[in-house]
């Protein structure tokens, strides 16, 4: 199985064993992960970034909402996904536990390391007076979380990525 390491975060990407053998429900659930990854730039950075560094313009803290915000979304499809198909592929091969180990492994621990401590510097220590853009950029930790920040989305869109490559979605990523 492909192992995608970036920095301090590593994640299997199991279902790159299953070939094109896949149901339309199959397809469908894929094709919601990848619309939630393809549409959070918090998650998968911009599409002309092919580094994944580019903050430029955004504001951490709605930033780090949206990121909070796919866990909910991550686990409705997970639940979507058709449960038949995890002993037909096994369960290492199933979309599901994508899922699981992209959130165990990556974005949780992420997470864990800095929404809440950016969020009280945010809320309760940084200079309220100064443009957002601006003021974010006065936290402490700036630079360790961007670096670790710029390796999530960087596992994230080779996750998307993937999802085109395996399941024949539409990468609408690169339409003009």
């Amino acid at each position: 199985m492909a192992v995608m390491k970036k920095g301090n975060f590593a994640i299997d990407i199991g279902f790159l064993k299953l070939g094109a053998d896949f149901e339309e429900s199959d397809r469908q659930c894929a094709w919601e992960l990848y619309t939630e990854l393809a549409t959070r730039i918090a998650l998968t950075g911009k599409t002309k970034d092919p580094d994944c560094t580019d903050f430029s313009g955004e504001v951490y803290a709605e930033s780090l909402a949206s990121f909070h915000a796919f866990f909910g979304e991550a686990r409705k499809i997970m639940r979507q996904f058709p449960v038949g198909s995890i002993q037909a592929k096994g369960v290492e091969n199933h979309l599901g536990a994508l899922i699981h180990r992209a959130m165990r492994d990556v974005l949780r621990p992420f997470l864990e390391t800095w929404q809440a401590d950016y969020r009280f510097w945010w809320e309760n220590l940084s200079d309220k007076t100064l443009p957002p853009c601006e003021r974010q950029q006065a936290y402490p930790k700036v630079k360790e979380m961007i670096a670790q920040w710029s390796d999530v989305r960087a596992i994230m869109r080779a996750i998307q990525d993937e999802l085109v490559q395996m399941y024949k979605l539409v990468d609408v990523t690169k339409l003009s």
